[in-house]
């Protein structure tokens, strides 16, 4: 039987020898690699976090106890260890675990997190609320060094006071893309000042050995060792934000790992303890190339979707090349997600103008400000989900002073399997409130080819908002200088109007046939520019049934915005909006998540045919 098996049948980690939690770090990371193979998921980030989450479970009391995760796409260990290992199968699937933490999942999982920057804040909360009602109880937050520069974090950081939060800052260099920053840099210096880490241990080894008064002299010398540390490593800067800082460790010896959280945990006081760690430790390839297996699919899915599909990330790198080739003056930012916005491929030939902030979107959004204030044409591009963390600066920065900032907002619309916090299903209705901004959504690569390029001569806000997903060209293309909106299922019997958003026109171009299969006409419309709306168009369809088709909430979407504009126009329309309903989307394939909302066609012409017979 399996040291996993044993754990689900009532042996703890806490009775397992050190031999037996190495063979459990071992049976983790091929249980990891074996459900991420089949489910996809993320691998780089989990393998590198074993050790870490093991030595967490065996020193501290949880759930009593809280651990939080930042970002949550490093707990797999932690579902295994926490009674989901019969369930792991199932992780990202429809119906099954999450690919992060959630509370209404285990009580092991004490804070839900998607996102960078919240756990230390969250922890902060906890240990303050454990006061309040008189509880004894540790917290603990697993930071990665990226979330940890973070502003939040930095905020929560100067927040803490003599808390007795211990953060275990997960230390491997790199968010999803390399680390960037002076933060960055300072890590650097800790882990790479071989002197002092090299004599500290040789000291401590020697004095263990001398027989009688060994463990004694090494005490006292033990407590002269910040003396020490300043001849090799200048300064501490968290000690001198208030931690006491251990560290740093090798983030995969597990003795270690034990024997310095045990002291963290003793001290009552703010700790971070420092663990290097290796992303995708124990598989080579993940190691190897670690950005490239930190979020990945399966690799049937994976090959069967290259195949089909026209790759959106690589036509806006190509407009955006051929942009930024015929103008010096143009820029482009992300944040901690080169490879995943595909701004990567840019950095080699544009390495002056591409700039990744780290995970930092909200100073991403207000950099873009900067340069467009000084002449230069920013983008920005970013998910969806992520663009959120900058509404405020979205609002006072870019929409006040009616910057020429374009954001290509990838990732819109249900994503899949990493869940509610990933869907980018609420920038229609964060953005369309926005005065002054222009917002555009293609129903296909060439359309959004011509959109960036459309854009550099944009004098207010622009955003581009195109799906994680690819697609074929559906339709023949009409510039969108020419006209905002373009017809792409005509029908002089139409009973009513069927305005579609992006993503959503495809499917409403197959809803269309499948009515007209019972008699019912419909004609569709791409309305490929969101905001403003042409109003000549909504008079000319004032007199139809009209349904809006977006994958958005549909709370304060496209079709809320339909409906005000006509009612400031005075025109007497009967509106169906079909979008996102009010609640969060759980995980899943695309498909599977679209067919639950009723967005797939079948779904759309279920609800349309419901919508004329009334």
């Amino acid at each position: 039987m399996s040291i996993l098996q044993d754990l689900q049948n009532g042996k703890t980690v806490k009775d397992l020898s050190m031999d037996e939690l190495e063979g459990l770090c071992y049976e983790i990371r091929r249980e990891i690699l074996s459900v991420v193979n089949t489910n996809g998921g993320h691998l780089s980030s989990n393998l590198g976090a074993v050790e870490l989450t093991v030595a967490i479970h065996y020193v501290y009391d949880l759930p009593f106890d809280s651990l939080l995760f930042d970002v949550g796409h490093q707990c797999y260990a932690h579902k295994l260890l926490s009674g989901r290992a019969k369930d792991f199968d199932t992780l990202r699937t429809y119906g099954g675990i999450s690919g992060f933490p959630r509370q209404e999942e285990s009580e092991y999982d004490a804070y839900g997190a998607g996102h960078a920057g919240t756990a230390i804040s969250a922890a902060l909360g906890l240990i303050r609320a454990a006061k309040i009602r008189g509880e004894q109880k540790h917290v603990i937050a697993m930071v990665g060094d990226g979330s940890f520069m973070d502003g939040p974090s930095m905020e929560a950081v100067n927040d803490i006071g003599e808390e007795p939060i211990v953060v275990v800052l997960n230390d491997n260099n790199m968010a999803i893309s390399p680390n960037v920053g002076g933060l960055s840099q300072y890590l650097n210096r800790v882990r790479s000042a071989q002197g002092y880490w090299n004599f500290k241990s040789r000291t401590a080894n020697f004095l263990k050995k001398i027989p009688g008064i060994g463990n004694g002299l090494h005490d006292f010398f033990y407590k002269l060792k910040n003396s020490v540390k300043v001849l090799f490593v200048k300064g501490s800067l968290f000690e001198a934000i208030g931690f006491t800082y251990l560290g740093p460790i090798d983030g995969h010896d597990l003795p270690m790992l034990i024997r310095t959280l045990k002291r963290a945990k003793n001290l009552n006081r703010p700790v971070l303890v420092h663990a290097v760690t290796q992303k995708g430790h124990g598989y080579h390839p993940a190691e190897e190339e670690p950005g490239k297996y930190h979020g990945v699919t399966p690799y049937i899915v994976e090959h069967e979707s290259r195949e089909q599909d026209v790759n959106y990330k690589d036509v806006m790198v190509d407009a955006m090349d051929a942009l930024m080739h015929r103008n010096p003056n143009t820029a482009i930012i992300t944040a901690a997600m080169l490879d995943g916005t595909g701004v990567e491929k840019l950095t080699k030939q544009y390495p002056n103008r591409v700039f990744d902030v780290g995970i930092a979107e909200a100073h991403a959004v207000t950099l873009a400000c900067g340069l467009a204030s000084g002449g230069v044409k920013p983008y920005f591009a970013v998910y969806s989900t992520f663009l959120q963390r900058g509404y405020d600066e979205l609002l006072h920065d870019v929409a006040l002073q009616n910057l020429p900032v374009t954001f290509l907002v990838t990732n819109a619309g249900l994503t899949g399997q990493d869940g509610a916090t990933h869907h980018g299903v609420f920038d229609l209705s964060f953005a369309t409130h926005l005065p002054n901004v222009t917002i555009l959504a293609p129903s296909c690569a060439e359309e959004l080819y011509d959109m960036i390029a459309w854009s550099e001569t944009a004098t207010n806000p622009v955003f581009i908002r195109y799906p994680k997903q690819g697609c074929h060209a559906m339709h023949t293309l009409v510039p969108l200088e020419k006209s905002p909106w373009q017809v792409v299922s005509i029908s002089h019997r139409a009973k009513a109007v069927v305005l579609a958003v992006g993503s959503m026109v495809p499917v409403a171009m197959m809803a269309a046939d499948t009515l007209a299969l019972d008699g019912i006409d419909i004609e569709v419309v791409n309305c490929r520019q969101v905001k403003p709306l042409p109003d000549r168009m909504l008079e000319k369809y004032a007199n139809l049934p009209i349904i809006t088709l977006e994958e958005n909430a549909v709370i304060g979407g496209f079709g809320a915005y339909v409906a005000v504009r006509c009612g400031e126009l005075g025109l007497p329309v009967r509106l169906l909006p079909i979008g996102v309903p009010d609640h969060f989307v759980l995980h899943g394939t695309t498909g599977q998540l679209l067919h639950e909302q009723k967005l797939d066609v079948e779904g759309v012409a279920l609800r349309i045919r419901e919508f004329i017979g009334k």
